[in-house]
């Protein structure tokens, strides 16, 4: 198999000394694990040349087969550098990495690739199975003409200098805390980069007819002929003067007046994360910080319109093209950070691009150093502004170059709590684990800066997050409150402590009026920032004022954002309006930012069912869902299979589920016991109900004020015949949902007690619910009623055919 680029044998060449093979077998066992990588790193299909049986001495007679010099035509060497490797009188080392630099060196594309975010690579990709000595060290980046970068496989601990295998015995005994499948992607990743910025040179090459002389691209035309007007004669050389003046003064206040535009225009302007987070998550947690930060500096510069840190860290490692990047985010200009780690060394590299014509106005590297943070984001952000031709006021430039805290390690400790707070809001809380860890981070920074007043804001944050998701328990409350209390006594203008308010009203108090206020105050303080927009439209929603509630999400939508958290909730309340069309290109939206998130595609597969009423289209979406997630989502599975009266089907799924599987515990013999009841095995579905209703009541013992589960309490007991206790726990479900003033939780409460309605023979009560949810926003729609058993009851009633017939285009 040939080359991806034509005049080339391989893509691969790997190079190295059969004595590091002997022991274990462990190269060729390096080569089969790299095959599967690449593989799943690459569209195309990778040529590797990998001889089983190389020559390993060189003596006088030898002689390099000419086979051999044609497949050093290739276009990554990677060496397996180990300590018998770097030796000058073995026939790798002399034909094979020597003889490749020589051959790279003076073909079409050189020795050095150009990277696409305007960093410089080798062509030669060290694995390293050995630390070196010096000497061997030295040999090396004698041959490379720099430092030896690439990937290591090196197991170290006391004593110990080997290749690390793939599978440890002892693991955490590595002082390396380097993972085989890990450096094995580096290794997928790093070949990817340097074959397509190859690939994207050749393209550069053969598009471009000119002719090179001396260093000038000149291209071949003909003579420019000029033929002169007898009247050019008589033109005096006082009206010359005259009319170059008028001509030069024309030109110069044209070039005046379009500077002063192009000065003076607000710029647009993104910063994306170029990094690789799944890999290494320190590189994740520097990528994420560094983009808060510099977001931060930028956003103190009148002439500079930034866009929000949530929508940034949807990029991460992102393979979208500039001209997709500039489009989605609605900017003309971009900074990319692109975070590498070489050797020990943490390297920052930013590049500024203006999105028009792909133009690089800037880029350059820079070390990571903890205690030197805060001087380097100042630093970029003042270089950004000046290649942006900005005019920068003395209080701009005083506000770039103020450091938030004068503590070091304060600011290295709150750095680290951003990453984690915002790798979460990404991530979309799924766990207690990344509140408490963003909390810890704040801790420290505030115990070694009492004053650091935005650290307290953001743990503030973290808090009322923790405790709306239900990962904090209410001790936090009374934390967040002082948080953000200390937040405002040290700063009163702070953008961020109204946030951190915003949030606290909302979900710690439910005190709904100085949620808007604060999220209000925010935003008239960062009109950039559309995030107190979106979550005063929750606010609204929650309240039930729908028309306020869109009147601020189209104003969200004016920033074109690129969160699935926010995109998905768009989506979720045009499904609650009935306005299933805007409700799919929404959740759409949200799955093509984060294809790796649930929650997107089971938002747009219950608005399939809603618009549709069949569930084809959903087991496409559920299809891509387990693919792209990885995960198994069997409730969904086991509802398509009811709608499709495939019962027993889905009662062996039910039956086969866990805890995990369902948001609340008893759910399961829920499931079980309306399938067995569709089936009609009464017995066992009343046993079903028995045990679900246990489960329910000490998940009520914990939880008493929780509407859900009043509302599942009372199916179960209008399974088991038990009209009267049904309905009382219906009803209280719905109480408890206007208690806690959520009219979505309304809605759906309104719905449990229709279904329980129906099940224990209430009819005409059945049907006034259902028409108040038809009428008004819910999770209810003409197609679902005609395909969900539960409502099957209902089905000849001339009230319901009424009702269906009403409402069709709901």
């Amino acid at each position: 198999m040939a080359s991806l680029i034509p005049g080339y044998e391989y893509d691969i060449f790997i190079s190295y000394r059969q004595k590091d093979n002997n022991y274990d077998g462990w190269v060729t066992e390096f080569v089969e694990n790299l095959k599967k990588e690449i593989e799943a790193t690459f569209k195309e299909d990778i040529s590797i040349y990998f001889d089983i049986n190389p020559h390993d001495g060189l003596l006088e007679t030898h002689d390099v087969d000419d086979s051999l010099k044609e497949k050093l035509k290739c276009l990554v060497f990677i060496p397996i550098i180990s300590r018998t490797y770097c030796d000058p009188k073995s026939f790798a080392w002399e034909h094979e990495f020597k003889a490749f630099v020589e051959l790279a060196s003076n073909d079409k594309f050189g020795l050095k690739v150009n990277l696409p975010f305007g960093n410089v690579t080798s062509r030669v990709l060290p694995v390293r199975i050995h630390d070196l000595d010096k000497n061997d060290l030295n040999l090396c980046e004698s041959i490379l003409g720099g430092a030896l970068r690439g990937v290591d496989f090196v197991y170290k601990s006391t004593g110990v200098n080997r290749s690390l295998r793939a599978k440890e015995d002892h693991p955490r005994d590595n002082v390396n805390k380097t993972y085989y499948r890990d450096q094995i992607n580096k290794v997928a990743n790093a070949v990817d980069e340097i074959i397509h910025g190859l690939i994207s040179g050749k393209s550069a090459i053969a598009g471009d007819t000119s002719i090179v002389q001396n260093g000038r691209s000149k291209k071949e035309r003909k003579p420019n002929v000029k033929i002169i007007s007898p009247i050019y004669d008589r033109i005096t050389k006082k009206g010359l003067l005259i009319s170059l003046s008028i001509l030069l003064f024309i030109v110069g206040a044209f070039v005046v007046y379009n500077f002063f535009i192009q000065t003076n225009a607000k710029k647009t302007i993104a910063v994306i994360p170029y990094t690789y987070p799944r890999n290494d998550t320190i590189l994740a947690e520097y990528g994420i910080g560094a983009i808060d930060e510099i977001i931060t500096k930028l956003q103190e510069v009148k002439g500079i319109s930034v866009r929000h840190r949530v929508s940034s860290i949807h990029y991460l490692d992102t393979k979208k093209t500039l001209e997709e990047l500039s489009k989605e985010l609605n900017v003309n200009y971009l900074v990319e950070i692109n975070i590498r780690k070489i050797s020990n060394n943490i390297k920052m590299g930013v590049v500024l691009k203006e999105t028009k014509g792909n133009r690089q106005l800037w880029g350059d590297q820079f070390d990571i150093d903890e205690e030197n943070l805060m001087p380097l984001f100042s630093e970029i952000a003042l270089i950004i502004t000046r290649n942006l031709n900005v005019y920068l006021s003395t209080e701009e430039i005083r506000n770039i170059e103020t450091n938030l805290t004068n503590n070091s390690l304060a600011y290295s400790n709150y750095f680290a709590g951003n990453s984690i707070l915002l790798s979460a809001m990404g991530n979309k809380f799924v766990d207690s684990l990344s509140f408490i860890s963003a909390i810890n981070m704040y801790d420290k920074a505030i115990e070694s800066d009492p004053d650091f007043a935005i650290a307290y804001s953001r743990r503030a944050i973290a808090r009322s997050w923790g405790i709306h998701f239900e990962q904090l328990n209410s001790s936090h409350i009374e934390k967040c409150w002082s948080d953000i209390n200390d937040a405002l006594r040290i700063d009163k203008d702070l953008t961020d402590a109204y946030i951190a308010l915003g949030f606290y009203y909302y979900y710690c108090m439910k005190d709904y009026a100085n949620a808007i206020l604060n999220f209000e105050i925010a935003s008239k303080k960062d009109p950039g920032n559309y995030q107190p927009l979106f979550y005063m439209a929750l606010v609204y929603r929650n309240m039930g004022d729908w028309g306020k509630s869109q009147n601020l999400i189209n104003r969200v939508t004016a920033f074109n954002p690129q969160d699935p958290l926010f995109l998905t909730n768009i989506g979720l309340s045009y499904t609650y309006l009935h306005n299933y069309d805007s409700a799919l290109i929404y959740h759409q939206k949200a799955i093509d930012v984060d294809p790796g998130w649930s929650a997107s595609y089971l938002n747009k597969i219950e608005t399939l069912l809603l618009k549709y009423g069949n569930t084809s289209k959903a087991r496409v979406e559920l299809d891509s869902l387990t693919i792209n997630t990885k995960k198994i989502q069997m409730e969904i599975k086991i509802l398509l299979d009811i709608y499709e009266e495939k019962y027993n089907d889905a009662f062996i799924d039910a039956d086969k589920t866990g805890p995990e599987d369902f948001n609340i515990r008893g759910n399961k013999y829920l499931y079980l016991a309306w399938i067995s009841s569709l089936m009609n095995n009464q017995v066992d579905a009343s046993n079903y109900y028995d045990a679900s209703l246990a489960i329910l009541e000490i998940n009520l013992s914990k939880d008493s004020l929780k509407a859900e589960i009043h509302g599942l309490i009372g199916i179960a007991n209008a399974g088991k015949g038990y009209k009267e206790k049904a309905v009382y726990e219906g009803n209280k479900a719905i109480e408890l949902a206007v208690l806690d003033k959520s009219k979505m939780g309304e809605s759906d409460m309104i719905l449990n007690l229709a279904k329980i309605y129906t099940m224990v023979g209430l009819y005409d009560d059945a049907l006034n619910e259902i028409e108040y949810l038809l009428k008004n926003p819910s999770l209810l729609s003409v197609k679902l009623l005609q395909i969900d058993p539960v409502w099957k009851p209902l089905l000849n009633l001339p009230d319901f055919k009424t009702l269906l017939r009403k409402y069709s285009n709901k």
